[in-house]
């Protein structure tokens, strides 16, 4: 009877463990895409309970105990609000208008398309990207340029094309590539505002946020606010 009771217990020990192990996956999971939360707590703004009742709410986790406990063994290093506000305050910002993102379907055909067809007519360096990716390559070129070539893609290869977008690109010194979190502390600073992102463009020191025209002034402001507090 001793011995059930004691196999019993354990077996319930590492149930309740796999359980707080999950929890604390799933914590972390939805702190890599909202960093912000790190923000409020750094602000005083909310403590611990209330951000682990925001958590439990909003990603349906059960157990508001076990949540704040999972936040509390959460490294910060790698959520640092202050860090990521200062390395904000010494990034340039710039937008551009007057986008063209299209979007073909997935073959090595269409990427060397994309090159031949931008290789005569692109004379400036940041004038163009061409991205490739497992459900289809993509060309982000100014709206006057696409009209040049856009009659020599077949329709049949275009999965989406739209015109008239806004770019705001970030240009962050080369210390970004050591902080995690950086990219999704950046895109919550839009998001949590309301303002929808078309496409999300990173490499190296650029993250560039491919916008509808009328959300690039209110993300350039949200920006410069972020910079004059950094």
């Amino acid at each position: 009877m001793n011995r059930f009771k004691s196999g019993h217990y354990y077996s319930v020990l590492a149930i309740c463990m796999r359980n707080n192990n999950s929890v604390a996956s799933r914590v972390r999971e939805y702190l890599d895409h909202n960093p912000d939360l790190w923000k409020a707590v750094d602000m005083g703004i909310i403590n611990y309970s209330a951000m682990a009742r925001a958590i439990s709410s909003d990603a349906d986790i059960q157990g508001e105990d076990a949540i704040v406990a999972a936040l509390k063994r959460i490294p910060r290093s790698g959520y640092s609000g202050r860090r990521f506000r200062e390395l904000i305050k010494s990034s340039t910002i710039e937008t551009r208008s007057g986008i063209t993102v299209l979007i073909l379907r997935p073959s090595t055909e269409n990427l060397r398309m994309l090159i031949n067809v931008t290789r005569n007519i692109v004379e400036s360096y940041s004038e163009y990207r061409i991205i490739q990716a497992s459900q289809g390559c993509g060309l982000v070129i100014g709206d006057d340029l696409f009209s040049k070539i856009g009659q020599l893609i077949p329709k049949r290869e275009i999965i989406d094309v739209e015109q008239g977008l806004g770019e705001l690109i970030i240009i962050s010194p080369p210390v970004i590539k050591e902080m995690k979190g950086y990219v999704s502390y950046a895109s919550s600073m839009l998001s949590n505002r309301g303002i929808n992102i078309v496409q999300i463009v990173s490499f190296y020191t650029d993250i560039t946020f491919i916008l509808r025209p009328d959300d690039v002034l209110n993300a350039l402001r949200i920006f410069m606010i972020e910079k004059s507090l950094g």
